[in-house]
């Protein structure tokens, strides 16, 4: 089996994983930062750690590989314009042009409206092939009441019924 047959295999695999759609936002200083991922997890409850996966090419590795805070904003099932305009790589800033954004601590930009915004100072990071797997140190959360996740399956969105 070739590498590029199993490449596709695992792709394929990962198509039947179903996930949560999240945006991560930074800011390094002076520019802010946002970033589509499924590629969150819970990682521990004592101390509160969760962990991201991001490309080395994305505007948001910079930010977090210069040791910058963090937040996880997990969308509800109604803003998916939200997560297509933050996973577009040219966009920079303007993806703050759409949505309700305020600023946390840092000055961090998080979603008013999603379902959760969890704020995170950065523990460890670990380079691995293209990606980086950032540890964040959970300072803040902020949850909403209703729980709608907006999801990501096979290469498509949906919304679970409540």
């Amino acid at each position: 089996m070739t590498s590029t047959d199993l490449q596709n295999q695992m792709k394929q695999a990962m198509r039947r994983l179903g996930a949560s759609v999240t945006v991560i936002t930074s800011l390094d200083g002076t520019r802010k930062y946002a970033m589509t991922a499924t590629a969150v997890t819970s990682l521990t409850l004592d101390p509160p750690a969760l962990l991201v996966c991001v490309n080395k090419g994305n505007g948001l590795h910079h930010a977090l590989s210069s040791g910058y805070g963090f937040c996880v904003n997990i969308l509800y099932g109604d803003q998916q314009h939200i997560s297509e305009i933050c996973a577009e790589q040219d966009k920079g800033e303007a993806k703050f042009n759409l949505g309700n954004w305020l600023e946390g601590e840092g000055r961090v930009p998080y979603l008013e409206d999603a379902q959760a915004s969890i704020f995170c100072d950065l523990g460890e990071a670990h380079i691995y092939s293209s990606h980086s797997i950032f540890i964040g140190m959970v300072k803040k959360v902020i949850t909403r009441d209703e729980i709608s996740p907006l999801m990501f399956l096979a290469g498509n969105y949906f919304s679970p019924p409540a």
